[in-house]
């Protein structure tokens, strides 16, 4: 009887042999400061263009309520804060905040912008130059707040103001005759600012 007898190899034994090659050949790496792989680092520029031009913003209270100043038939009058910021160039006029009466006094049978004598008065303000004494506010044009000169900016110190925002006290006030009809009466008055 023959016997035939086969020599072959454990191929579990060959795979454990090669994790165990591979573990100590990343060991030596390691050890030694040999990266495993090499890297490219590429870096561009790029220009930035900012053309900063005159603006301007300006804020006011939603609304504003004038009461009697003092006893009967007095004048009605009423104060707020006008916030604003600005920039001007240069070479430039500078800017204005200006007001205008925009929508008379309603219902009918009241005051009128006119008739009453709307007027405005400005005080403190923290950049530029105020309007002096009493201005009347009219249908037909606009009144000047507030002057801004030239190379003017809002916020920052040095070249510019320190506050941010600017402010001007406003104190507003009207005619309380006696032959206006008693109610509730609203007009609308638009601020603006320009920055050249």
């Amino acid at each position: 009887m023959e016997t035939n007898c086969f020599k072959g190899r454990n191929r579990n034994t060959h795979s454990v042999w090669g994790k165990i090659g591979l573990a100590a050949l990343a060991s030596f790496w390691a050890s030694n400061g040999v990266p495993p792989a090499q890297s490219d680092v590429a870096t561009v520029s790029q220009m930035l263009n900012a053309d900063l031009s005159a603006a301007g913003k300006v804020s006011v209270p939603a609304s504003l309520s004038l009461t009697p100043a003092g006893g009967v038939f007095s004048p009605y009058a009423g104060s707020m804060t006008l916030r604003y910021l600005v920039r001007t160039t240069p070479g430039g006029s500078g800017g204005n905040v200006t007001v205008q009466a925009t929508g008379d006094f309603n219902p009918a049978g009241g005051p009128t912008v006119s008739s009453a004598g709307l007027a405005v008065s400005c005080s403190g303000a923290t950049l530029g130059t105020p309007c002096a004494g009493q201005n009347p506010v009219g249908l037909a044009s606009s009144t000047n707040l507030v002057a801004i000169p030239p190379s003017a900016c809002t916020g920052g110190g040095g070249a510019c103001s320190e506050g941010s925002p600017n402010t001007v006290s406003l104190d507003f006030s009207m005619a309380n005759d006696p032959s206006y009809e008693t109610g509730s009466y609203t007009a609308v008055v638009t601020f603006t600012i320009s920055a050249l």
